[in-house]
């Protein structure tokens, strides 16, 4: 069929060849002429073979590749559909099953129904199919990366069934989520093809349950945003002639704060002839990404020279596990990412070494610091000091040590002695081997389905990101802490080995996902406890870290979880400053440490009770103050309502709820009460009571008071008949004021009898 069906290349240039597409088809007594294999209700690809013998240049020339071989591909699906003779693959017993369980959860039949809701239930199969697989695989639904195609998926998923009539969890619950039954049956299909889906059973479920119903909160609120985006875009098309194009900033709206994948958008705007900018839409996201994106510590060397310094400087020989020193050359010196072939005193400058007991920055743990001295060759003078704050990893495996020159003068090619600073160094390795552990007592605590999702290993302390679905309890927390301190109780001695990465997965080693690997893997052990590939500097037995400690534990993303903990001299020092706290407290409180408690809870329950004394009192004085208004209210015509617009000074928010509903009733209905105060800390307070009367006007209260509150910088909202609002501007108070009584007189006038 010539070079466009059967010739296939990987890209612009690279391995290539000529291929035979194997077509089956379903209906061979309609004859071969005018057959077109793009019918897909007769024809379908189930093997492509591709006969890898050329190399493409760049000029489009072929040469025969020195090792040929044959690129072989046959679609699983593709071939059940041909055996079991059913007219698609979502009609395969791989994914018909999960079709027919969300039509009876829908009540309709996949038979008779039209072609739209057939569409919907095979994308419900597909897309149930592939979130179950991908969540077992431990890829958790997030706004980023993997996470964000599970998240997408689910929420198309959520959607389509509920366009079709999906509600409730079968067990009577109407706001139930019908993903985990959809599931189910995907599990008990996975049984033969792979058992870890079924013994992840309970996580999957319980992932499914807590996006769908955290998606469905939105949901609603989302869908009608969106119907009106869509006829905003269709009345203004209208009105000036163009087509219909929903705006970036509207879909990022809608994807930021209504959780509503773009794809989704897209989708549904589609349904209504409306396209979507997604340019636009790119560009709100890169915007999102500059704001909320950290300063990285990057070495970053010249574009234009890194070519001439991998030829020159070979990687670096790292020799800290074994020494704290070491003799080295100067293979290269930076200033600004720019080589340069000396660096005098006082400068900033990056030095390239030939072989260094410096660890540079990787696999969550810190550049190490201490001092480079240059020596002259005879005597044995000092010439030079430098500082290193910082060890990076450039272009490969060269470390470059970012300092600053203390005394004399570096040179290219000149012998320098390599310290380290050992207490630092020793930071990071107490902190680095409790990171170990604690990722073993996470896994032994909440789960082993938990996975390392970041780390960071600093000399005073150890940041831990996991994959987990809600906060831990403090009994876990403690369990969790009690298992690390045992663990280094029991001086274990660390094993460190290396083997081939095979080797090192054969053993039951844990490797952190998207971690690049080489074929040899440094593995570290503590026996009993933990084994991981790991990089990193360690104790040598588990005593060195003296104590553990958790600091925090915080939710950073959508199903990601952070702690924060101590160990060693760190742990010392925390555990001390502690003390001296509780000692202070004890003191203060005139108790013992063990009566803290419950002298503080004495102490707040005093303060809540003397709080709301104050605030009964306030707002009585505040509905004394009301009283002496109600003779300021005017009357406006033609219905005789009684209104009153004030400022009550430095009245709080709650005092001002009581004299607006003591107005409203002395007045008598029809009346609308309009109150404001400035309660101090650069706070507006206001607050709108209608009558009964003034409501049937179809005036309210909580459409008035929010936009009035807008002048001062702030919102708010309620019923028609009353709503409190907020604000941060009490300069502009005054001016809200008279544009509430001018509002509210103009509304009230232009009601016809």
């Amino acid at each position: 069929m010539g070079e466009d069906d059967n010739f296939w290349t990987s890209g612009a240039t690279g391995p290539c060849g000529p291929c035979s597409e194997m077509y089956y088809d379903f209906h061979p007594e309609r004859g071969t002429l005018n057959a077109d294999l793009n019918d897909d209700s007769r024809f379908i690809e189930f093997y492509n073979l591709v006969f890898m013998q050329y190399n493409k240049n760049d000029d489009g020339s072929l040469e025969p590749l020195k090792q040929k071989n044959i690129d072989t591909g046959m679609g699983l699906e593709r071939m059940a559909r041909i055996l079991q003779n059913v007219p698609n693959n979502y009609e395969t017993d791989l994914i018909f099953p999960i079709i027919e369980k969300a039509a009876s959860m829908a009540l309709v039949s996949y038979s008779t129904a039209d072609e739209a809701t057939r569409t919907n239930l095979k994308v419900i199969g597909d897309h149930m199919r592939a979130v179950v697989y991908l969540i077992s695989d431990g890829v958790i639904p997030s706004n980023i990366g993997r996470g964000y195609v599970v998240r997408r998926l689910i929420r198309r998923v959520v959607r389509t069934g509920r366009l079709i009539g999906m509600r409730g969890d079968g067990h009577g619950n109407s706001d139930g989520a019908f993903l985990p039954l959809l599931a189910e049956t995907v599990i008990s299909l996975s049984s033969e093809i792979d058992p870890d889906v079924e013994s992840r059973r309970k996580s999957i479920l319980g992932e499914l349950q807590r996006e769908e119903l955290r998606f469905v909160q939105t949901l609603g609120r989302g869908e009608k945003l969106l119907d009106e985006l869509l006829d905003e875009a269709l009345v203004s098309a209208g009105d000036n002639g163009d087509k219909p194009c929903l705006s970036g900033k509207d879909v990022f709206l809608l994807y930021d704060t209504y959780g509503f994948p773009v794809e989704i958008t897209a989708e549904i705007a589609s349904e209504q002839g409306v396209t979507v900018d997604m340019k636009g839409f790119d560009i709100e996201m890169e915007n999102q990404r500059k704001q909320s994106q950290a300063a990285h510590n990057v070495i970053k060397l010249s574009v234009g020279n890194e070519t001439e310094i991998v030829k020159s400087i070979p990687d670096t020989e790292f020799l800290g596990y074994e020494s704290l020193f070491a003799t080295a050359v100067v293979k290269g010196l930076l200033i600004n990412g720019n080589p340069v072939e000396n660096v005098s005193e006082g400068s900033d400058v990056e030095i390239l070494l030939d072989r260094t007991p410096f660890y540079a920055e990787s696999g969550g743990q810190i550049g190490d610091n201490g001092f480079l001295y240059v020596y002259e060759e005879e005597g044995g003078k000092q010439n030079a000091v430098i500082e290193i704050k910082d060890v990076q990893k450039s272009l490969g495996n060269i470390f470059v040590h970012k300092g600053t020159i203390k005394q004399g003068l570096v040179e290219v090619g000149k012998k320098i002695d390599a310290v380290v600073d050992g207490k630092l160094r020793q930071g990071a390795k107490v902190h680095h081997t409790a990171t170990h552990l604690l990722q073993s007592a996470l896994k032994s605590v909440i789960g082993s389905e938990t996975s390392q999702a970041g780390s960071l290993v600093a000399f005073d302390r150890l940041r831990f990101d996991f994959s987990f679905h809600r906060p831990l309890s403090e009994e876990e927390l403690l369990e969790i802490e009690s298992l690390v301190n045992q663990w280094i109780s029991n001086a274990t001695h660390l094993e460190t080995n290396v083997m081939a990465l095979q080797d090192a997965k054969n053993a039951g080693a844990t490797a952190m996902f998207g971690e690049k690997y080489g074929e040899q893997v440094r593995v570290v052990e503590v026996p009993g406890v933990s084994m991981e590939l790991c990089g990193g500097t360690h104790v040598s037995n588990t005593a060195e870290i003296r104590g553990f400690r958790i600091i925090s534990e915080q939710g950073i993303a959508s199903g990601i979880r952070r702690i924060e903990a101590v160990a060693g001299d760190a742990f010392v020092e925390y555990v001390c400053s502690r003390d001296n706290y509780m000692r202070h407290l004890c003191s203060s409180l005139k108790v013992k440490a063990e009566d803290v408690n419950s002298r503080v809870e004495t102490v707040l329950e005093e303060l809540r009770t003397t709080r709301n004394e104050v605030s009964s009192l306030r707002s009585k004085i505040a509905v004394l103050k009301a009283a002496s208004l109600a003779s300021k209210a005017s009357i406006v015509e033609p219905h005789n309502v009684r209104i009153l617009v004030e400022n009550m000074g430095d009245v709080d928010a709650d005092g001002l709820k009581s004299a607006a509903e003591h107005l409203v009733g002395a007045l008598q209905d029809p009346a609308a009460v309009i109150l404001g105060s400035s309660p101090g800390d650069g706070k507006v307070s206001l607050v709108a009571a209608f009558s009964p009367g003034v409501v049937k006007m179809g005036i309210q209260a909580g459409k008035f008071v929010g936009g009035i509150a807008k002048l001062c910088g702030g919102g708010g909202g309620g019923k028609p008949n009353f709503a409190q609002a907020g604000g941060r501007k009490p300069e502009n108070l005054p001016d809200a004021l008279e544009k509430a009584r001018a509002e509210i007189v103009s509304s009230i006038s232009s009601k016809s009898n």
